[in-house]
Order: structure tokens, then C-alpha cells, then sequence
């Protein structure tokens, strides 16, 4: 499956001097998590990186190593629509849509969500996260549809039009942690602390019983 990431937002609300995409996380630009969980997943077979002209810098930094479809960045929507009418008389499969946002995303996750699509009949499927676990986390959203929040991962067929679709409910942490806001970004930092904390207190533990 061909997988879109979409890094062409301009990221005002988390009022940083950088491009949203190359906001560092763990010491890397957030797009790379994304990029390397997806160069891992065996369900993705090839990338496309989506910017605009709001994120120069960031097709700089990935050019060379996936392919780069500049959209006019209207909005994500209207970018979408851009590369699917692109794309839908040369290429007929489904597309795997991510944000570059989603740097806690895993490989095996995305290739849960591919399997969860190819049992599904729709052309088309959402992945969302239960409201619930975003308020308890922290984490800002927009709006929520029966208790479930989308997370910023999509497939769908390379058609520009509505296609019927399906729900896919992820109650994940990791996808839930879609970076938007200042708010979103001290979750992260928090998450990131507890994980380094966690591996230093299994590193020490090796040290002693060696």
C-alpha cells in the first residue's frame, strides 16, 4: 500500500520558530518518527510526502529520500483533494493517509491498520481514538463523533470524491498523540520523560545483575 503523509500545515497554534513537520522530538524532526515507522511497517510498499509552500524547509530535509508532491496548502482537505485527483488515473489502490504529526506511531501499529482495512467491505476507513483517552491524557481535539475522535490516519481509494467509509476504533495512546497544540506538545514531552525513564531504570537493572 502507498502511503501519503501529509506535512504541509503550518502549525500556528503551537507557536514554535520552525516548520510544524521538523519540530524535534527525542532529538529528531517530528516527520522522521513518521517516516521511519512507515520504511518499517511490511504493509507499505511506498511513500509520499505531501508539503506546501508552507513547509519549504521540510521538503529540503526529505528530498532525496521519498518522493514530494507539493500541494497549493489551502488546508489539509484541499491538499488531499489535490494529490488524489493527481494520482487517480495512474495509480488504482488504496491509500494509507498519516499525518507527520504522530511521532509515537509504531510499525506495528500501521500494519494493524492495514490488516483491519483488508477485512473491512468499505473502500474507505477512519481510524479514531475514544474520546475519553484524549481528556484523560490531556490532549486537545477538535470535535468527536459518537465518543470517537479521528487521529489523523485514513485509507481510502485514490479518488477524489466521497467514499463510504468505516470507523476503526484505536483506544492508543500513541495515535492519539497528534501534535497540534502547546498543550499537545508537554503531553508528549511528559510521555517521552516517562519512557526515558523507564529504559534508564531497565538499564540499570541489566548493569546490576551483569
Amino acid at each position: 500500500m502507498m502511503a501519503l503523509v501529509m506535512a504541509g500545515g503550518r502549525g500556528t497554534r503551537l507557536a514554535i520558530d520552525c516548520e510544524k513537520p521538523l519540530l524535534e522530538v527525542a532529538g529528531r524532526p517530528m516527520i522522521d518518527h513518521v517516516l521511519e515507522a512507515l520504511e518499517s511497517a511490511t504493509g507499505v510498499d511506498g511513500i509520499i510526502v505531501v508539503t506546501s509552500p508552507h513547509t519549504p524547509l521540510t521538503e529540503d530535509h526529505v528530498r532525496g529520500r521519498h518522493p514530494i508532491f507539493r500541494a497549493s496548502g489551502g488546508g489539509y482537505v484541499e491538499d488531499l483533494r489535490e494529490v488524489l485527483s493527481h494520482l487517480e488515473d495512474s495509480y488504482h489502490e488504496p491509500l494509507l493517509v498519516i499525518n507527520s504529526d504522530l511521532p509515537l506511531v509504531r510499525p506495528s501499529t500501521i500494519d494493524w491498520i492495514i490488516a483491519s482495512y483488508h477485512s473491512c467491505p468499505e473502500p474507505a476507513m477512519c481510524v479514531a481514538v475514544p474520546e475519553d483517552l484524549c481528556r484523560r491524557h490531556g490532549l486537545d481535539f477538535s470535535g468527536s463523533l459518537d465518543g470517537l475522535v479521528p487521529c489523523g490516519v485514513n485509507i481510502l481509494m485514490s479518488k477524489n470524491r466521497v467514499q463510504e467509509q468505516r470507523i476503526l476504533e484505536a483506544s492508543m495512546l500513541e495515535l492519539a498523540v497528534n501534535i497540534n497544540s502547546c498543550r499537545d506538545l508537554k503531553v508528549l514531552e511528559k510521555i517521552l520523560g516517562e519512557i526515558d525513564g523507564r529504559e534508564e531504570a531497565h538499564k540499570r537493572g541489566r548493569e546490576v545483575l551483569e
